[in-house]
């Protein structure tokens, strides 16, 4: 079962929080109902495609 959906901007403020050390990963994933290694994911993504990585293949699929 597919989880929901997240925009881009979503997934990069959240990754930015962490990396500026503004949150934890644990502290995120609290406030946002979310699970760890979903960022962690979201995290590799990021780092081996740039932001890529989170187009959103459904705008993508429709043009």
């Amino acid at each position: 079962m597919p989880g929901r959906p997240h925009s881009r901007e979503f997934k990069l403020d959240i990754l930015e929080h962490i990396e500026r050390n503004q949150r934890t990963t644990a502290q995120v994933c609290r406030e946002h109902q979310l699970a760890p290694s979903l960022i962690y994911r979201w995290r590799k993504a990021l780092e081996t495609r740039g932001v890529a990585a989170f187009t959103n293949e459904t705008m993508a699929d429709q043009a």
